[in-house]
């Protein structure tokens, strides 16, 4: 879908990550260990990539992104100024799940979660999305992409932009890993996957 090269990276790990909550685009202030991860996804691109100042930074407009971003620049040498926005990578709305975990939802909502678990792929959260529907604004995004980009987004945003990039099933696409100590490079239509403490 471009001819460019892209690191993927998560946000760092937030307060409702700890507690097995539904985010969506609510937001939850990172951890300790959610700042270490960010510095730590900073420290890995300096390996990576030898000119920072040369790559754009694009990040969700969420809370728990840009704070991500921050750091990430921060550790790359750039100035805050150089973080864009692009909202169509914020994350997928869970709408009225959002700050549940997954057993309240479960109780509250039998034959919703129970529509959910038939069919992961269209599905569509009460008052949110389906992955459907996030794929189209993120297959918007990946089709817009100018110049060798650092993506700083989320977990479910990011299983989709990967999928999406390596034209995998939907069925693949929703059972794909979320890290957040690792950054995925998509480059030349392969996706790599670097763990922190890894580089090169």
């Amino acid at each position: 879908m471009t001819d460019h090269t892209l690191y993927l990276l998560r946000h760092g790990e937030t307060e409702f990550n700890v507690e097995g909550r539904y985010q969506g685009q609510r937001d939850s202030a990172l951890t300790d260990r959610g700042r270490d991860q960010a510095r730590a996804h900073g420290a890995l691109l300096k390996t990576l990539i030898a000119e920072p100042e040369s790559w754009r930074v694009v990040a969700s407009p969420l809370g728990r992104t840009m704070a991500t971003a921050r750091i990430v620049c921060a550790e790359l040498g750039l100035p805050e100024d150089a973080i864009e926005t692009d909202a169509r990578l914020k994350e997928i709305a869970f709408g009225e799940w959002e700050g549940s975990t997954p057993a309240e939802i479960q109780a509250r909502h039998p034959e919703a979660w129970a529509a959910r678990c038939a069919d992961r792929w269209h599905h569509v959260r009460p008052g949110g999305e389906s992955f459907a529907l996030l794929a189209a604004r993120i297959g918007a995004y990946l089709r817009d992409v100018l110049g060798n980009t650092i993506v700083v987004g989320h977990g479910g945003a990011g299983r989709v932009l990967r999928g999406l990039y390596g034209r995998l099933s939907e069925d693949q696409i929703v059972t794909l890993e979320e890290p957040q100590d690792a950054i995925h490079r998509l480059a030349q239509g392969t996706i790599t996957r670097i763990d922190h403490g890894e580089g090169g």
